[in-house]
């Protein structure tokens, strides 16, 4: 009998401990789940924070289980973690490398679906459609969709296969065909009065520069141009430096360079575009300072070549709004003390009380004739053993006078900027835009 009860007793034992076993393997392997990586990659964020993170690190307590719950408690909305493959995806992307038609857009109840973004050099950019457009319907594959809601457009696209034809009707009659395609991105044009030059698919691969004399700005005064400059990824730097070198070629004296929308990119593609500005000099285009209060300077490009510099004689105009920031910002810092822009040159968008009703209703972020006001900057951290990566928050950015901070605050009217009616973030026909030729003119 003894015996017995000890075999029961021993296989209650046993029977708890396979329990509690399975339990905690159970447990490891959800937790597992939610570190990408393992536990070696959540202790490298953890060591890639507390080194390197602006806004300081994880509490020593802290008892939290995954990356996401790290990055959602402690890092700020600039921050992000990437497994390998997303980061060989932002990579890609960041490069030019793109797929889909190349538009960002929203529905807005009582207009149709507005079209707050066109890639340059995207299958929807070559079909014509730019910016402040707006759809009311589209068909693909013989089905016809009236736009109603945003996923009414989600549909419509998510249901085409890649190179079916998509057609997009605006409001106004304008019809558009696009199809989803991989395509590199462009980041840059040029418009005079006469003509207009974009960049586009080179025979042998990559860009190359084209006129396209459609899309000229007939309103632009004689002897000037008008750049834009969606963001500094991928060649940028090069398409500008190019278009500048066409500004020269044509013996234009004033500059016209909007940055509306730019919401930033890459800190070396900055450095390039600010030589241009810096009259042939090495001259520091910004200043970063960690949270030891370690500083560093970023250089612009010593432009040797006259042909691809901006004279100090240019007489240089810039579009701004909510939407630029970073990388902008810290471009026309640098172009303010160089002496290349003057703040009374400076037009920021300011929006109609419609558009800016249609933000609060959707609970966007209102900035409104101004500047985003980002002024620090992100380092992307990359695992050498796993190919994952962590962006970080790293430092505050100042301007070249080291001084200047626009964190919080951004490019102001009451800086002595000029404020530019704006209906909408962009127009048909950029109404805005012919509205700060207007105030140029005089």
């Amino acid at each position: 009998m003894k015996d017995k009860k000890v075999l029961k007793i021993c296989a209650a034992v046993f029977g708890a401990l396979a329990i509690a076993l399975a339990a905690f393997f159970a447990g490891f392997f959800i937790h597992g789940c939610t570190r990408p990586g393992g536990a070696a990659s959540y202790e490298w964020v953890l060591d890639m924070i507390e080194k390197n993170y602006y806004f300081g690190g994880v509490d020593k307590d802290y008892t939290g289980t995954s990356i996401n719950a790290i990055t959602e408690k402690y890092l700020d909305r600039y921050s992000q973690y990437y497994t390998a493959e997303q980061y060989e995806q932002v990579k890609k992307s960041n490069a030019g490398s793109k797929s889909g038609i190349g538009i960002s857009y929203a529905f807005v109840e009582g207009k149709g679906v507005y079209v707050s973004s066109v890639v340059c050099n995207s299958p929807a950019y070559i079909s014509g459609l730019r910016a402040g457009e707006w759809l009311e319907s589209g068909s693909a594959g013989g089905k016809d969709v009236a736009f109603s809601s945003a996923s009414d457009v989600a549909k419509l696209f998510g249901g085409a296969g890649d190179g079916e034809e998509i057609k997009l009707f605006s409001t106004d009659g304008a019809e558009y065909t696009v199809a989803k395609s991989e395509y590199t991105a462009s980041y840059t044009y040029m418009c005079t009065n006469a003509t207009a030059w974009a960049f586009g698919d080179a025979a042998g691969g990559g860009l190359a520069l084209y006129e396209k004399p459609t899309d000229k700005i007939s309103y632009l005064p004689d002897g000037a141009a008008y750049i834009r400059l969606t963001q500094f990824y991928g060649s940028a730097a090069k398409e500008f430096s190019v278009l500048v070198e066409k500004f020269n070629a044509l013996e234009c004296t004033s500059l016209i360079l909007d940055l509306r929308s730019n919401g930033g990119g890459y800190v070396s593609v900055m450095q390039e575009i600010a030589g241009a500005f810096a009259d042939g000099a090495k001259k520091i285009a910004m200043l970063s300072r960690d949270k030891h209060g370690d500083e560093e300077s970023y250089y612009c490009a010593k432009v040797t070549n006259a042909e691809r510099r901006i004279s100090k004689d240019t007489e240089v105009y810039v579009l701004a709004n909510g939407g630029t920031a970073s990388a902008s910002e810290a471009l026309m810092g640098a172009m303010i003390c160089y002496g290349a822009l003057k703040y009374e040159n400076i037009f920021l968008s300011q929006y109609s009380d419609e558009y800016k009703t249609w933000l609060e209703k959707t609970g966007q972020e209102l900035k409104d004739a101004r500047t985003y006001g980002k002024g620090i900057m992100q380092s992307t951290f990359e695992n050498p053993s796993t190919g994952e990566a962590l962006k970080l928050t790293t430092a505050k950015i100042f301007w070249p006078d080291g001084k200047t901070s626009i964190h919080d605050r951004g490019v102001l009217l009451s800086d002595g900027c000029k404020a530019a009616p704006a209906a909408w973030q962009h127009t048909k026909g950029d109404e805005e835009l012919k509205g700060v030729v207007a105030q140029i003119i005089g």
